[in-house]
């Protein structure tokens, strides 16, 4: 059994129009604040949380257009939805499972190879003077809109079948550990066989208070109440007042309970409401696995000590987790999600994790993960990792890619570089202007040279604004006119309409041809250059070469640089046995090959890069910045500017 997908209609921060999530055995909600991720949580709570403090619908669950601020302006009584779609693949195995009795009256199966599914839906409604009707139910049928036909009322006896627990950001305990009738630990208690202990419990009890009675203290102050009750009180019955400790019941003792932890550092127990918030919600996590995993042993007969009838154990548990880093160290994050995984591998178990943790993601599937944003009306959209289909080596470099630097996920904007000079350049030099890389939540992700159009993809159907630096590789097989004519193309693939006419690019020089390489303004043309047409789509070039040759230029002194004439041994170093057409490259370039050799093929380019840009001042990388490197921070400002927080 599987809650496969969730819909929202008008539910706090989703608008008007339906939206849908699909959902997995353990899904990730991302997003930056105020998205709508906790939304999610409370949405399934809303439906099946075992507290009727969760499930209750509020005024302020209802979506407020932003074109009526904080008050209703419309006449119409507000209305939302929540709705889920439940699968059943289990059914196919001829085994017997505990899910599919409850649900077996109201599935449905839309083709011949179909899953078994049943629909749920809860609507309320907010009249004029702020009461809230509500009903859920189940969807029988739906029209061609997929709007329901015929329905069903769910009961409150089948709403049980399923729990959401919903563990907010601060999370409490106490709720569960008491005798009451929604905790984990009164339910279970409620449904135990107690007749073998009650008559010896009841003695023990009459016991303690003997004992008890038996100080002087407390008989004088008996001794003193019966004769003061006596000249107040004359009739035959409650004549003899006696004090007592507990009521002798079973259930009176049960009441007391309560949670210890030992060792401590103390000589008795430590009670569980003297915890960290951290150590409470590792407690807290606990007890909904153990609720869980006692639920399933009972369904399977497995346990027999507890009355399945009394207890109603749910035949699916949902856990609802809302940023679990609020409180924990990041070692216990992954502790949690392993033991969450482990308890999902079961049929009746699945999780969804809101979070900001980069940490949480490092190794998750990005199939796994849907992102959330507020689109220009302040309203939820849901969009989904998008891996290359029609390309293996890609779908596994970019898979490796997002799973390796899942900040891109939390960033307002990201800049795509080659590698890890980028990766050291680009920050510092973010800071020499004055943008403080994680001020501005601004991410640079190391493209490896590949795929960069499925990165591109990637970025633009999660609605991150991205910014590229690409390196020219002028002279070197494939570079030059060749990476422009690919950076073109791979732009017209992402739109509908290709913004660059096929013609053109074609008419573009070859990689090889004994032309000057490109540049960003072309003297012999009034048209804007190739170069120019790729920085207006946020493509930027290091040139004539790379970035790390581009840096040496700029800053001889700091790079320790001695121009050396160049040899044919030492081209094909930098460039390559299979360069072409080195005479376009400037003399002065071609002296720095010896040190661009020396310092990034044999030695670290990263160390390379810190040791120079270590010794200067923010003034002294400003005074030399590279045009290119000034056009990507003024177009990095200009983003950031028409970017919410």
């Amino acid at each position: 059994m599987i809650i496969r997908s969730i819909r929202l209609k008008n539910f706090q921060s989703f608008g008007p129009e339906p939206t849908s999530i699909s959902l997995e055995k353990l899904t990730y909600i991302l997003g930056p604040n105020g998205a709508g991720k906790t939304a999610v949580l409370i949405a399934l709570s809303r439906l099946f949380s075992p507290l009727p403090s969760q499930r209750k619908i509020r005024a302020g669950d209802f979506h407020t257009p932003i074109s009526e601020g904080f008050y209703r302006t419309s006449d119409s009584q507000p209305t939302l939805w929540i709705e889920v779609d439940i699968e059943f693949p289990e059914a196919d195995d001829n085994n017997i499972h505990p899910s599919i009795p409850p649900n077996f009256s109201h599935m449905r199966i839309d083709t011949e190879d179909d899953v078994p599914r049943i629909r749920v839906r809860l609507t309320a409604e907010l009249a004029a003077d702020g009461e809230i009707d509500e009903k859920l139910e189940y969807v029988l049928s739906a029209n061609e809109n997929n709007e329901p036909e015929t329905t069903a009322t769910m009961s409150r006896y089948d709403r049980g079948h399923i729990e959401v627990h919903y563990l907010p950001a601060r999370r409490d305990p106490s709720e569960h550990i008491s005798y009451t009738a929604s905790s984990f630990i009164g339910r279970t208690l409620r449904a135990a066989d107690w007749s073998a202990e009650r008559e010896s419990l009841n003695q023990l009890m009459s016991d303690v208070t003997n004992v008890l009675v038996a100080n002087d203290a407390v008989s004088s102050i008996g001794e003193q109440l019966t004769a003061e009750w006596s000249g107040l009180h004359h009739g035959a019955f409650f004549s003899n007042p006696s004090i007592a400790f507990g009521q002798g019941e079973l259930e009176g003792t049960l009441r007391q309970l309560t949670l210890t932890f030992s060792p401590s550092h103390e000589q008795s127990p430590l009670p569980f409401e003297r915890l960290s918030d951290g150590h409470k919600s590792l407690l807290y996590i606990s007890m909904v696995l153990a609720w869980q995993s006692l639920s399933r042993r009972i369904l399977t007969g497995e346990k027999t000590c507890l009355d399945a009838d009394r207890l109603r154990p749910p035949v699916h548990t949902l856990i609802a987790l809302e940023e679990p880093e609020n409180s924990l160290a990041p070692q216990y994050l992954g502790r949690i999600v392993r033991q969450i995984s482990e308890a999902c591998k079961y049929d009746d178990m699945q999780a969804l994790f809101a979070t900001h943790a980069p940490t949480l993601l490092r190794r998750v599937a990005p199939e796994a993960i849907r992102f959330l944003r507020l689109d220009v009306k302040r309203q939820t959209s849901v969009h989904r990792i998008v891996l290359p289909a029609d390309d293996e080596a890609a779908e596994k470099y970019v898979r490796q890619a997002v799973q390796a630097y899942p900040e891109l996920y939390f960033s307002r904007l990201v800049i795509l570089g080659e590698g890890d000079s980028e990766q050291v350049v680009l920050p510092r030099i973010l800071e020499a202007a004055g943008i403080a890389e994680d001020d501005a939540s601004v991410s640079v992700v190391p493209l490896g040279g590949r795929h960069v159009n499925h990165f591109w993809r990637l970025l633009t159907e999660l609605k991150i604004p991205y910014i590229t630096l690409l390196d020219l590789d002028s002279a070197r097989h494939g570079g030059g006119w060749g990476r422009v004519r690919n950076a073109l193309r791979q732009i017209n693939s992402l739109s509908e309409t290709p913004l660059y006419k096929d013609s053109d690019i074609n008419a573009l020089p070859d990689w090889d041809t004994n032309q000057p390489f490109p540049q960003l303004y072309d003297s012999d043309s009034s048209k804007s250059s190739p170069l120019q047409a790729l920085e207006r789509h946020n493509v930027f070039f290091s040139g004539p070469v790379d970035l790390d040759l581009m840096m040496l230029e700029a800053y001889p002194e700091a790079y320790n640089v001695t121009p050396v004439s160049h040899t044919d041994k030492m081209v094909i170093a930098v460039l390559g046995k299979n360069h072409s057409n080195i005479q376009h490259l400037d003399s002065s370039l071609l002296k720095l090959f010896d040190d661009y050799h020396k310092k990034f093929k044999l030695r670290s380019k990263p160390a390379t890069h810190l040791s120079a840009l270590c010794s200067m001042s923010n003034e002294q990388i400003l005074k030399k910045l590279p045009g290119v490197l000034v056009r990507l921070i003024d177009s990095v400002r200009s983003e950031l500017l028409e970017l919410p927080e």
